[in-house]
C-alpha cells in the first residue's frame, strides 16, 4: 500500500471519528441519555465489524497508543481540576464512607472476583497484581453517566446527592489507584520497588511543581487573558511530554496531580478554564471512544464467555450491593435508598478510556492476553450497567417510592431587594424552595444573610447550577435582571431544562414592542422600572411591599400585583385568575409612591421658550433654577451641562432630559421647557424638541437621580400623553397632568 493511500485512510479515520463522535454525544446531550453507549455503538457500527470507514489498525505503529495517551492526558487533567478538596470535606458521611471503605470495597472485592473464578472454573488465572489493575478501572462511575441519569428519573434529594457526589468524586480517585496499580505491575512488582516509588515520586513532583507554575502565571497575568485557555492546554500537554521525557510512563499522573494542585490554587480565569477545558475534554472523549470502540472485535467478547460473564454478574450484582451495605452500615438511610445505591452504578468515559490506554500498553509490550483481557473486562462492565441499569432505574426508583413529585420551587436570576422579597414571600406562601443566583458576591452573600438560599454563579452556566443540590426541586425560573436581552437569554437556556411554559422574565413594555413574536419567557410587570430601581425604592422607603389579595387604594401609590398564590402554585401577575376566575390566594404587591417628578417640579419652575440656541434655552432654564435656590451655583450648573463629557440629554420622540448634580442640594429639582419655537438640541431621531426637563440632583445622590429619569422617561413614553403635556397651557395645567398621568399603567399587567 503506498503511502498516499494511507494517508488518505488515516484522514478518513480521524475526520469520521471526530465528527461522528460529537454528533453522537450532541444526540445524547439532546434525549438525556448518557453519551457512551451511543459511542460505543457508534464505533463499532463505523469500525471494521460494522461499515469500515474507521480504520484503528491503518494507524502507522504506535500512533493511536500516542492520541490515546494525550487524550486521556488531557481528560484527567480536567478531572484533577475540578476535584475541589472543600467539596469531599462538605460531604455528607454517607458519601465520605462510599469514597474510601467503598472504593477499598469495591476494588478488593473486583479483584477477588477477577482472581477467583476462572481459577474455580478452569483452575488456572490472571495474578494478583494484573487482577487488582483490572479492578481498579471499574471503581469509578462517573459524573458523565450518572448526570442524564439522575435528570431523568428525578430520585428524591439525598439518594440524588450521593450518587451525584460519588461520581464527581470518585474519579480521580480511582483513576490514581489505576495509575499505582499499572505502575507496579509495568515494573514488575516487588522486584522493582525502588523504580515504581520512583516513579510514583516523579509524577508527583513534576505534578505539583508544573501545577503551581501554571497557577504563578495565571496569577501575575503573565499570559493575556484571552490566551489563558489555549496556554493552559498546551501547558498541560508540555507537561505530560517533559514528564515523559524524563521518567517513562509518568504522564498521566504529573497532568493529573497539576490540574488537581491549580484547581486549589485556583484563579480569577479558572471558571473559564474548566468550561473550556470542559469541550476540549468532550472532543477528546468523542474522538477516543469512536477510535476505541472501532478497534473492539466480536470475537474477543465470544471468547469472554461465560466465565466473563459471570466476573461482570459479581461486579453488578455482588460487589456494589456489598460496597453499600459496607458504605451505608449505621448510617442515617432507609433500606429502600440503600436498595436503589445498590443497584445504580453505571462506569463511564474514564473507565473506557484508560482501561484502552493501559491494553495498548500492555499489548506493545507484548502481553497481548492481558491487554484484550483488560478492555474486554472494562467495555463488558460499562455496556453491563448502563444496558441493565439505565433503562430500569426509573422504575426501581418508582417501586421503592423514591421518586419526587414534579417540582414547584423557584429559581429567581438576581438577588436584588425585589428578588429578596419574592423569594421569602414564595417560600413562607408556596412551601416551596426559591433559589437566587446573582454573579454579584456581596449580593448574594447579603441574600444568605437573610436566611436565603443563593448561588453566586453565572445564570447561564447552567451545569454549574444544575450540579448544586439547591437547584433540586426548582420547576421555574424567573429572570430578574435589568438587563432585558440577558433575561431573554436566559429563558432559552433554562426552557430546555423546565420548560418554556415555566420561564419568566421582566421585560419594559417599549422593549416589548421591539421583540419578534415566540421569543422565549413569559413577560412580567412591564411596567415597573428597573428591578434594580425598584430595590431602591425599596431601601430608601419610597416603596414598599404587600401582602393580600386586594391593596388599600392610594391616590398617592402605584400598586402592581407581583405573584399570587393560586391553588398551590405561584403565578405572576395573577394572570390565572383572568383566565379561569380561580380563587386567588396571598398576593404581594409592591407599592410605589410613583411621585418624584411631581416633588420635583415647583410651579415657578415651570416655562414657554420662543426657540433660539440650545446653549440660550439652557441658560434660561439655569437661571430660573438660581432664582428659585440661591444657593445653587449658576456657573457649575453651565459648566456641566457644556462639558464635552456631558451626558446625553436626548430621551427621543421630542424629549431632551439634560441632567446634573449640584453640591449643597438636599432634594431633587426640574425645571421643565415647554419650546413654542425650534430649538436645535441634535435629536438623533430627528424630531423637533417641544419639552426639555432639566432635572438637577443632590451630589451622591445616583439612585434618587436615576428613578426620577425613569419616572420621566415612562411618563412621556406614550406619545399622547407627550401631546398633552406639551400643550398645557399653564404651569399649573402641566404639574396636573404630570400628576394624573404618573399613575397610568400602574392597575395591571400583561405578558407576552
Amino acid at each position: 500500500m503506498d503511502q498516499a493511500h494511507i494517508t488518505h485512510d488515516m484522514l478518513i479515520t480521524l475526520a469520521v471519528a471526530i465528527s461522528a463522535g460529537v454528533a453522537l454525544m450532541v444526540v445524547a446531550h439532546r434525549v438525556h441519555v448518557s453519551a457512551i453507549m451511543l459511542l460505543l455503538l457508534g464505533g463499532v457500527a463505523l469500525g471494521p465489524e460494522g461499515a469500515g470507514v474507521v480504520q484503528p489498525d491503518e494507524l502507522p505503529t504506535g500512533v493511536l497508543s500516542v492520541i490515546v495517551s494525550l487524550a486521556v492526558g488531557l481528560i484527567l487533567f480536567e478531572g484533577g481540576l475540578t476535584l475541589e478538596p472543600k467539596s469531599f470535606r462538605a460531604a455528607s458521611g454517607s458519601i465520605k464512607r462510599l469514597l474510601s471503605i467503598g472504593v477499598l470495597t469495591t476494588w478488593l472485592a473486583t479483584a477477588a472476583a477477577i482472581w477467583g473464578v476462572p481459577r474455580l472454573f478452569m483452575k488456572q488465572g490472571f495474578d494478583i497484581p494484573f487482577c487488582l489493575l483490572c479492578a481498579s478501572l471499574v471503581i469509578v462511575t462517573g459524573p458523565t453517566v450518572i448526570a442524564p441519569l439522575l435528570k431523568r428519573i428525578r430520585v428524591d434529594s439525598r439518594v440524588h446527592g450521593i450518587l451525584h457526589w460519588e461520581g464527581v468524586l470518585i474519579d480521580p480517585i480511582g483513576v490514581f489507584i489505576a495509575l499505582l496499580c499499572f505502575e507496579w505491575l509495568d515494573v514488575g512488582g516487588s522486584e522493582a520497588a525502588v523504580d515504581f516509588l520512583a516513579r510514583i515520586g516523579a509524577g508527583l513532583v513534576f505534578g505539583v511543581i508544573g501545577g503551581w507554575f501554571l497557577s504563578w502565571l495565571l496569577r501575575r497575568r503573565v499570559v493575556p487573558r484571552e490566551m489563558t485557555n489555549v496556554f493552559a492546554i498546551a501547558f498541560a500537554v508540555a507537561l505530560f511530554g517533559v514528564s515523559e521525557g524524563v521518567a517513562s510512563e509518568t504522564g498521566l499522573l504529573t497532568v493529573t496531580a497539576a490540574g488537581f494542585v491549580l484547581g486549589v490554587r485556583g484563579s480569577e480565569e479558572l471558571k473559564a478554564l474548566r468550561a473550556f477545558k470542559a469541550e476540549i475534554t468532550e472532543l477528546m472523549i468523542a474522538l477516543l471512544f469512536i477510535l476505541l470502540a472501532a478497534r473492539l472485535e466480536l470475537d474477543q467478547f465470544v471468547e469472554f464467555g461465560k466465565l466473563g460473564a459471570v466476573v461482570v454478574a459479581c461486579v453488578v450484582l455482588l460487589v456494589r450491593p456489598l460496597n453499600i451495605l459496607l458504605s451505608t452500615w449505621g448510617q442515617d438511610l432507609r433500606w429502600q435508598e440503600k436498595a436503589f445505591l445498590s443497584w445504580v452504578a453505571p462506569r463511564g468515559i474514564v473507565a473506557a478510556s484508560t482501561s484502552s490506554l493501559f491494553g495498548l500498553k500492555l499489548i506493545e509490550s507484548g502481553k497481548a492476553e492481558e491487554g484484550v483481557f483488560i478492555e474486554v473486562f472494562t467495555y463488558s462492565v460499562i455496556a453491563s450497567t448502563v444496558l441493565l441499569q439505565a433503562p430500569t432505574a426509573g422504575l426501581v426508583a418508582s417501586g421503592l417510592g423514591l421518586r419526587r413529585p414534579k417540582p414547584r420551587g423557584w429559581m429567581i436570576i438576581g438577588a436584588t431587594t425585589l428578588a429578596r422579597r419574592l423569594a421569602r414571600f414564595i417560600e413562607r406562601h408556596a412551601e416551596v424552595p426559591v433559589l437566587l443566583v446573582d454573579a454579584n458576591a456581596r449580593a448574594v452573600a447579603t441574600a444568605r444573610s437573610r436566611g436565603l438560599t443563593a448561588l453566586c454563579v453565572n445564570a447561564l452556566d447552567t451545569d454549574a447550577i444544575e450540579e448544586n443540590d439547591e437547584f433540586l426541586g426548582v420547576g421555574n425560573v424567573l429572570a430578574l435582571t435589568d438587563n432585558e436581552e440577558l433575561n431573554v437569554i436566559v429563558c432559552q437556556r433554562w426552557a430546555e431544562i423546565v420548560g418554556r411554559r415555566h420561564v419568566v422574565r421582566w421585560c419594559s413594555r417599549a422593549k416589548m414592542g421591539l421583540e419578534k413574536p415566540g421569543t422565549v419567557g413569559n413577560v412580567v410587570w412591564p411596567d415597573l422600572p428597573k428591578p434594580s430601581l425598584v430595590s431602591m425604592e425599596l431601601e430608601r422607603g419610597d416603596a414598599r411591599t404587600t401582602y393580600g389579595p386586594t391593596v388599600e387604594p392610594d391616590p398617592r401609590s402605584m400598586a402592581v400585583p407581583l405573584l399570587s398564590l393560586v391553588g398551590n402554585e405561584m403565578v405572576p401577575d395573577g394572570r390565572e385568575r383572568q383566565r379561569t376566575g380561580a380563587e386567588v390566594g396571598s398576593t404581594i404587591h409592591v407599592v410605589r409612591s410613583g411621585n418624584y417628578l411631581q416633588r420635583a417640579v415647583r410651579r415657578e419652575l415651570v416655562m414657554r421658550h420662543d426657540g433660539g440656541s440650545a446653549d440660550d434655552l439652557l441658560v434660561a432654564m439655569v437661571d430660573r433654577i438660581v432664582e428659585t435656590l440661591p444657593d445653587v451655583s449658576r456657573a457649575d450648573l453651565l459648566e456641566q451641562l457644556r462639558a464635552d463629557d456631558a451626558p446625553s440629554s436626548m430621551l427621543g420622540k421630542g424629549v431632551a432630559v439634560p441632567h446634573v448634580y449640584a453640591a449643597g442640594l438636599d432634594t431633587h429639582i426640574c425645571a421643565v421647557a415647554l419650546l413654542r419655537g425650534d430649538v436645535d438640541m441634535e435629536a438623533p431621531d430627528g424630531d423637533p424638541v417641544r419639552i426639555v426637563f432639566l432635572l438637577v440632583s443632590p451630589s451622591g445622590d445616583p439612585e434618587g437621580h436615576l428613578a426620577v429619569l425613569s419616572e420621566i422617561a415612562r411618563i412621556v413614553d406614550d406619545e399622547e400623553i407627550r401631546r398633552r403635556l406639551s400643550e398645557s397651557a399653564t404651569p399649573e395645567e402641566f404639574l396636573t397632568r404630570v400628576r394624573e398621568h404618573s399613575f397610568t399603567g400602574w392597575r395591571g399587567t400583561s405578558a407576552n
